[in-house]
């Protein structure tokens, strides 16, 4: 894998500029829909930054495609973690 950031793996906050996370809802309501999420929404002068990944486009796989390896690979290490 590429150390390079693309496009469909960096975004910034239109609100205050941060970098921003790729996420997949884990609701029931909106259960594995892509969206991002402000890196300062963790801290405690968070702006809350929030937009869900427009699943029309061929960045928004990419962006799932990318997000899904990481997951798959946390959840691997868990289960190594546990076993």
């Amino acid at each position: 894998m590429s150390s390079s950031s693309s496009p469909a793996q960096t975004k910034r906050c239109q609100y205050c500029g941060a970098a921003m996370v790729l996420r997949v809802s884990k609701s029931d309501k909106n259960r594995g829909k892509a969206f991002w999420k402000c890196l300062t929404s963790y801290g405690a002068t968070s702006c809350n930054g929030f937009e869900w990944v427009d699943v029309t486009s061929a960045e928004a796989d990419q962006q799932v495609d990318t997000y899904d390896a990481t997951v798959l690979n946390m959840l691997k290490s868990i289960k190594d973690l546990v076993d």
